[in-house]
């Protein structure tokens, strides 16, 4: 199954989990709630965390996710930046250079750009709504951002198959981004020369 199928996947578990949740309406609907909510599993009967508590399990998830690398990236700039897979689409050879690299941005589009130069292209919108949760409708950064790292690295050519494309600068300003890979290269300039071992 591919990334996205995943996520939609878990989404569709989510918004099932909340509609099997809600308080019945009537004295006989709720007896057979109370009956049938026994059988379910555990973290379907859990009830929906506070805000702050949700955003940090969603770190905690992404930190055991991704490598150290990256989670260092996003702890410290705000972003992740992955390099797309080579070759992998029909006509391409493998071992082709990546199409492109993405800086991703918790709640905002994945800005792709050119592998060598680093110059942004496209903005490729894609959104991560929370389903069947109260109040905010968006996921926790942690989550938004891992569901995006997740697609990219298991299905790229279906994420940018089915995003809605923008030119870069479109929702994400151009300035951010020039900024963003100027801190990134300054980061990495950094983290290269501390000693081995050292986070």
């Amino acid at each position: 199954m591919g990334g996205l199928g995943v996520v939609v996947l878990v989404v569709t578990l989510g918004a099932l989990a909340a509609v099997m949740g809600r308080p019945a309406l009537g004295r006989g609907r709720r007896l057979r709630a109370g009956r049938d909510r026994r059988g379910l599993p555990s973290w379907i009967r859990e009830a929906p965390l506070p805000p702050g508590e949700a955003e940090r399990r969603s770190l905690e998830l992404l930190r055991s996710v991704v490598n150290e690398y990256e989670w260092d990236q996003f702890r410290e700039l705000g972003f992740i930046c992955v390099t797309g897979r080579r070759g992998g689409r029909a006509g391409r050879p493998p071992g082709a250079p990546p199409r492109y690299r993405y800086l991703i941005y918790p709640h905002l589009p994945v800005v792709a750009l050119l592998p060598r130069s680093m110059a942004p292209v496209r903005e490729y919108c894609v959104q991560f709504p929370e389903r069947g949760g109260e109040g905010t409708p968006l996921l926790p950064r942690g989550d938004d951002v891992l569901a995006m790292w997740m697609t990219l690295r298991a299905d790229e050519d279906r994420l940018l198959a089915y995003a809605n494309v923008g030119s870069a600068g479109c929702q994400v300003p151009l300035g951010r981004i020039e900024r963003d890979i100027a801190r990134l290269e300054r980061w990495t300039a950094r983290r290269a020369m501390r000693p081995a071992g050292m986070a």
